[in-house]
């Protein structure tokens, strides 16, 4: 090993120590979680209407 490494070594392990030396959390049950995004209705209504339609007669064209 250079001195590169081992200067990174040592580094790293002052760096991780304290990390892996921390007694890890208690477990405990998992919080019920609320919905980030809830859907109302906004109460509009749609209206349909007839829309009226037109005929057109055919025209009549004298043959020539």
């Amino acid at each position: 090993m250079n001195d590169f490494d081992s200067v990174l070594e040592l580094r790293l392990k002052h760096l991780l120590d304290p990390v892996v030396a921390t007694v890890p959390p208690s477990r405990r049950g998992r919080r019920p979680r609320r919905p980030i995004l809830t859907v109302e209705s906004a109460g509009v209504e749609f209206v349909v209407e007839a829309i009226p339609i037109v005929v057109v007669e055919p025209a009549v064209a004298p043959a020539r």
